[in-house]
């Protein structure tokens, strides 16, 4: 394993403010975690310690090894650099945030961990550069089973399916640009549901479905694949952040 220990020079965000947050304790008001970023600030909205070390190094969910509780906390972060700055640099600020306020120590170790490699279908991608300027967006609909996303990098869909697959995903798509994308999933668990049932009483198969929709919707493929991948050992962290 390899040290990951604070830089000296690292950057640091100019104004943080870091909470508990009320948002996901018993009897509160559910609600779903988010990250939005912006050239200079980042926000954090009830997430989990987990979600914030995971962006904050730019990897997988399950490459951060460590407690439970790195998953049940959650919290409210938002910082602003003294000047624009970009994605990357914010990242290297959120670590500085993390160590400082958490007590976040980690190491780096080499683990063989199975992965899915998201390439290129068979007759390329089928995807829309975004041609409007903004924050991206990615929305959700549970109950009609359709996804709309604005301005998204890839590296965004690639964390959506990762969740989904609790597998690690990794990009290998050279799609490098924001794109907007419409998947209406329910057409597709509609066709794989078992004749006369409905699609909620049948139960699916989310690599089947995932990989139906990629290839159909996208021009994408998932390839299996164990793999040495990089994963963050949690060696310590405060659940009760310093606060501000």
């Amino acid at each position: 394993g390899q040290s990951a220990g604070a830089p000296g020079d690292a950057p640091a965000l100019d104004v943080a403010s870091v909470k508990v947050s009320q948002a996901g304790t018993e009897g509160g008001p559910r609600r779903r975690a988010g990250i939005q970023v912006s050239p200079g600030t980042v926000t954090m909205r009830n997430a989990s310690l987990r979600t914030c070390i995971r962006w904050a190094y730019h990897v997988s969910e399950f490459q951060v090894l460590g407690p439970d509780w790195l998953d049940s906390e959650r919290y409210e972060i938002a910082g602003k650099a003294a000047r624009p700055a970009t994605e990357d640099e914010l990242r290297l600020m959120m670590q500085a945030l993390l160590r400082e306020r958490f007590k976040l120590t980690l190491h780096h170790q080499t683990k063989e961990l199975g992965a899915y490699l998201l390439v290129p279908g068979k007759n390329g991608p089928k995807v829309h550069e975004s041609t409007t300027e903004g924050d991206s967006s990615i929305d959700i609909n549970q109950r009609q089973l359709t996804v709309s996303v604005q301005r998204t990098p890839v590296s965004q869909l690639v964390d959506m399916l990762s969740n989904v697959l609790r597998a690690p995903v990794i990009d290998m798509t050279g799609l490098k640009g924001r794109y907007d994308l419409s998947l209406n999933v329910a057409k597709y668990a509609a066709d794989m549901a078992a004749p006369g049932k409905s699609v909620e009483s049948t139960p699916m198969d989310p690599m089947a479905l995932v990989t139906t929709v990629l290839q159909a919707e996208l021009g994408l493929k998932l390839e299996a694949k164990k793999m040495p991948l990089d994963v963050l050992v949690i060696d310590r962290a405060e659940k009760s952040p310093v606060e501000n």
